[in-house]
C-alpha cells in the first residue's frame, strides 16, 4: 500500500509542511480548506490511485510556519505553494483546491497559467458583499489559550458547530444543516490541527472574506471543474462559478447527509475529469 507521507519545504526562514503521495503523471497539488490543516483531505489524497500528490499545509495552519505579514492575501498564500511547487522541480501541475484552497487554485491558475495544466475547485467561495462582511466580521474568532483550558472548549465547538449550523455562530432551527456529525475521533483530530493554528486560521479566512472570486475566475483559462457535495453550503455558488469560467463544468455529488462529499467520490470525480486532459 502507497502511504500518505510528511515533508518540510524550506521557504526562506520559514518552513512549510506537506503531506506526500508518489505515483505518474502530472502532479496533483491539494489544497486544504480552513479550519485546520491538509490532514483533513488525506482520505481524498489516499484515494487518488496513482497520482502524485503534494499537499500543503498553509501558512500558520498546521505544522507550516506562519506567514511574515500581518494580513496575508491570497496571493501570499499562492505565492508559497508556487514556491513549494517550483522548489520541488516540478515543471507543471494540476490543482486541487477546497474552499480555502479554491481561491489559492484560482489565484495561481490566474496568475501563473504556465505552471497549471487544469483545476478542480471543489466548493467555490463567492459571496455578496453584505454576506462577505458579515462572515469577515462574526466566522473566525480569535481564540487565546486560557490558562483553565477553556480554549479547547471553544475549538472542539467551533468545530462541531461548522458541521451543524450555516453559519456557524447562527444556532437557530432556519441555520440548521442536518448533517451528521464524524466520529469522536475524527473531530478530535481535526480539533487538534485546529489547535495547532489557532493564530493563523483567521488570517486565512479574513483573506478568502476578501477575496474576490468572481472578477477572477473568469481569468482562469485552464480547463476546470467545479465540484461540490449537493449538500455543501457552497454548492450554489459552484454552480455560479462554473458559468463565470471560460472552459468550466460542473459536477454535484450526491447526498449523503454529511457535510462533505464521500471522498471516494471526490477523487472519481477528479480522476475523471484530468483523464479527458
Amino acid at each position: 500500500m502507497i502511504r500518505v507521507r510528511r515533508r518540510f519545504f524550506d521557504l526562506g526562514e520559514r518552513q512549510i509542511h506537506y503531506r506526500y503521495r508518489d505515483g505518474a503523471g502530472v502532479p496533483i497539488v491539494a489544497l486544504h480548506h480552513l479550519p485546520g490543516s491538509a490532514r483533513q483531505i488525506e482520505p481524498i489524497i489516499a484515494a487518488l490511485t496513482g497520482k502524485t500528490v503534494v499537499a500543503p499545509d498553509l501558512a500558520g495552519t498546521g505544522d507550516s510556519d506562519p506567514h511574515p505579514g500581518s494580513a496575508p492575501t491570497i496571493a501570499d498564500y499562492a505565492a508559497d505553494v508556487v514556491d513549494l511547487v517550483r522548489g520541488l522541480g516540478y515543471g507543471q501541475v494540476d490543482l486541487y483546491g477546497s474552499h480555502t484552497g479554491a481561491c489559492l487554485a484560482v489565484e495561481i491558475a490566474a496568475t501563473v497559467p504556465d505552471l497549471v495544466r487544469r483545476v478542480i475547485l471543489d466548493g467555490v467561495p463567492m459571496y455578496a458583499e453584505a454576506e462577505a462582511e458579515d462572515l469577515k466580521a462574526h466566522y473566525a474568532p480569535v481564540i487565546e489559550p486560557d490558562i483553565n483550558g477553556v480554549h479547547l472548549i471553544l475549538a472542539h465547538n467551533f468545530c462541531r458547530d461548522q458541521i451543524l449550523f450555516w453559519p456557524w455562530y447562527e444556532h437557530s432551527a432556519q441555520a440548521a444543516r442536518r448533517a451528521g456529525l464524524p466520529s469522536p475521533r475524527d473531530l478530535h483530530g481535526w480539533v487538534l490541527e485546529v489547535l495547532k493554528g489557532l493564530g493563523g486560521f483567521p488570517l486565512g479566512y479574513r483573506a478568502v472574506f476578501g477575496y474576490p472570486m468572481a472578477a477572477r475566475l473568469p481569468a482562469v483559462r485552464q480547463p476546470t471543474l467545479c465540484v461540490s457535495a449537493a449538500a455543501d453550503t457552497l454548492a450554489e455558488a459552484s454552480r455560479r462559478a462554473a458559468a463565470l469560467l471560460p472552459d468550466g463544468d460542473l459536477v454535484l455529488i450526491r447526498d449523503t447527509g454529511e457535510a462533505m462529499a464521500p471522498p471516494a467520490d471526490v477523487a472519481a470525480a477528479i480522476l475523471t475529469f484530468l483523464a479527458t486532459a
